[in-house]
């Protein structure tokens, strides 16, 4: 098996909904991913679809301490910066 490389969009993603443990993530990720696919007067997000689907893949193909082992601190703190700039 080939390892796994997040890309910094499925990071982000993984920060955002990171739970306590892989599944639980998996599972919001799921939710999120039928929102988004819902019928709305919208035009639905392609690429976030996207994201979101190849995001659950690859953390069905890593083991549990690899997602433990992620660091989000990063991301979250970029998040904030990002939000204290609006």
């Amino acid at each position: 098996m080939r390892p796994v490389e997040f890309d910094e969009n499925e990071l982000m993603l993984m920060a955002i909904f990171a739970e306590k443990t892989k599944q639980e993530t998996i599972d919001t990720l799921k939710d999120t991913l039928e929102l988004l696919e819902e019928p709305t007067e919208n035009v639905p997000d392609e690429e976030m679809i996207e994201i979101v689907s190849t995001l659950i893949e690859k953390l069905q193909q890593i083991e549990d301490k690899y997602f433990y082992a992620l660091e989000f601190d990063d991301y979250m703190q970029e998040m904030e910066d990002y939000d204290d700039v609006d």
